[in-house]
């Protein structure tokens, strides 16, 4: 099994408040964490480096988190496994939007012990 160190987490959030928290707390977990401020800077990183978990928001600018899922699920569906979808919209609607996608939503505001704990279950379970 993976250590943190050895695993890299991308962060794609619009706020940079919730960026740089979320950044923060899971450095000190000991991950490597890249960020993105939304879905077209996070499929530039995705086409540079290989990330073990993907925390996504779903409202953002440019190319939302929706439209980053459906990029993926086109050309590689495999690594939905690995998204964590942190959004204030409810859980059915995300489920029924993206009816059918392999992926753990996290609902905001979320506790940040719960999203220490869902990165670790995301990556014992590839």
């Amino acid at each position: 099994m993976k250590q943190p160190g050895d695993c890299g987490v991308l962060v794609v959030e619009d706020d940079s408040a919730i960026r740089r928290l979320v950044k923060s707390v899971l450095e000190r977990q000991g991950y490597r964490v890249e960020v993105a401020c939304d879905g077209v800077e996070a499929v530039l990183k995705l086409g540079l480096s290989d990330y073990d978990v993907i925390v996504l928001d779903l409202m953002m600018p440019n190319l939302d988190g929706f439209a980053f899922i459906e990029t993926l699920a086109a050309h590689d569906p495999e690594r939905l496994r690995r998204i964590i979808v942190t959004s204030a919209a409810s859980p059915a609607v995300i489920k029924t939007r993206m009816q059918g996608v392999p992926f753990a939503v996290l609902p905001k505001p979320f506790d940040i012990t719960d999203l220490i704990s869902r990165v670790a279950s995301c990556l014992a379970a590839q």
